[in-house]
């Protein structure tokens, strides 16, 4: 849903979808809040240069990742897409056009880290625009000072001998839910309460979910305009008012994800990789580290509570050409509801999103109808 996204950074996607495809038109200033999905993905056997006007440095990159490696841009130097391309008040905004030294500038940057992986890393993705930029426009230049009584790495602890495996710790985050059986009881499930943004402003939220995968989340705003996302267990969507869009590419597999009925039950099935990297503090908690990842371009940074086995944080890492596209959740105020512990807040972030979701009531096993969760049809 785009307002659990940064507005601004929503915004300005989703005119860089509208505009950049070769032959489109943009749909000018009336988008919904949902507008960054509302251009259906390149069909995948198309490169970016076939496919969006302008392409230089990546035009040989499949189109499906072109979207989500501009995203990986801005993300990794804490922008929007007017930092490096021409835009309008009014119409389509002119994304193609050369006209920002950022974009040159862009463009040779790219050309620069290529060529570091290609002379120094066998062509390996190690260095990656977050690499030097870290968030910030211009390049982090200076070595960071630690705050004084802060621990340098080699002063950290050594390893416990004792660290379980990853999969005695993905078997314990199972039964400290509540275990196979309870989880297996449990059907449907009904959330409310809001969802607040960075900013403060507060919409009421609604979630009705089906196991394991459909979900539909609603979020009405202080004015009463209604914004959804929904995901049938094979396609996501998302609408605004009258407006109604299929989900594809990054915004697509978020909504999947956040359709899973219980979050990061089924890692052994999705990911053939899996091993402990240590422990990290999360929370002022020590939290086991779970990497998991296999097939695709997807992997996950999963870190569990070592006394009570509960999911603290999930940090979804989606590659792109150009590096890896992070989204972290956190989990906390666990509370039993009908024999399992679920969250009770769920913090989710990316560079240019801040928001939370606080629930006040869940319930299970209400009767629900499945059309719910189809793509509604309406204006599009």
């Amino acid at each position: 849903m785009r307002i659990r996204r940064s507005i601004y950074f929503a915004c300005a996607a989703a005119f860089l979808l509208a505009a950049a495809f070769v032959g489109s038109s943009a749909r000018g200033t009336a988008l919904p809040l949902s507008a960054p999905t509302q251009a259906t993905a390149p069909p995948a056997d198309k490169t970016a240069g076939e496919t969006f006007k302008n392409v230089q440095v990546l035009k040989d990159v499949p189109a499906s990742q072109f979207i989500p490696t501009m995203f990986f841009i801005a993300a990794s130097l804490g922008v929007g897409c007017e930092h490096c391309h021409v835009t309008s008040d009014n119409g389509p905004w002119p994304l193609e056009k050369d006209d920002k030294k950022e974009k040159q500038t862009a463009r040779e940057m790219m050309k620069m880290m290529r060529a570091i992986n290609d002379q120094n890393f066998a062509g390996k993705q190690e260095v990656t625009c977050a690499t030097c930029h870290a968030g910030h426009a211009e390049p982090v230049a200076l070595p960071p000072i630690l705050p004084l009584g802060a621990k340098r790495p080699a002063e950290e602890p050594a390893a416990d001998k004792q660290t379980p495996s990853a999969d005695q710790i993905l078997d314990r985050y199972l039964e400290a839910i509540g275990g196979r059986a309870a989880l297996d009881k449990l059907t449907t499930r009904s959330i409310k309460g809001a969802l607040v943004t960075e900013s403060g402003r507060t919409y009421t939220l609604a979630i009705v979910e089906r196991a394991p995968n459909l979900g539909l989340l609603t979020a009405t705003s202080p004015k009463g305009n209604i914004s959804r996302d929904g995901y049938d267990g094979t396609t996501a969507w998302n609408s605004s008012g009258s407006s109604v869009f299929p989900s594809n590419g990054l915004e697509g597999a978020r909504i999947a994800r956040g359709a899973q009925f219980f979050a990061a039950t089924d890692v052994k099935k999705r990911f053939p990789r899996r091993f402990v990297a240590g422990k990290e503090s999360i929370g002022g908690e020590d939290a086991y580290l779970v990497r998991a990842g296999g097939h695709g371009g997807v992997s996950e940074m999963l870190y569990f509570s070592v006394n009570s086995g509960l999911l603290l944080r999930r940090i979804v890492l989606t590659q792109t050409a150009l590096g890896r596209f992070n989204e972290q959740t956190d989990f906390s105020d666990y509370r039993e509801v009908d024999g399992v512990k679920l969250p009770f807040t769920i913090a989710r972030m990316e560079v240019n999103t801040r928001y939370t979701e606080k629930y006040s009531e869940i319930k299970h096993n209400l009767p629900l109808d499945d059309s719910v969760f189809h793509f509604p049809a309406g204006p599009k």
